[in-house]
């Protein structure tokens, strides 16, 4: 659990958690990568044919569901109250 003095500064700060891909129930990353792919989209490639959409951690579609088990790091850190 945080500080509880260091909170209080992101919570004046107006400090907030987006979720993106990297926290999606169809989002596939490897451990620390900026990029993966995503189970609910794919697409064709011009030159190899069917494939699973290339995504960034960070974006986010209108299809987003939260994945808790992936959201657990959060829950435990005391960072949850800022998601958004």
């Amino acid at each position: 659990m945080p500080d509880p003095n260091k909170l209080q500064v992101l919570r004046e700060a107006g400090y907030t958690l987006a979720l993106g891909c990297g926290e999606c129930a169809s989002g596939r990353f490897v451990p620390g990568a900026s990029f993966g792919s995503c189970r609910a989209h794919v697409y064709t490639h011009a030159k190899h044919g069917l494939r699973d959409l290339s995504v960034h951690r960070a974006g986010r579609c209108p299809q987003f569901q939260a994945n808790e088990k992936k959201l657990a790091d959060v829950s435990r850190s005391g960072f949850r109250e800022f998601l958004t």
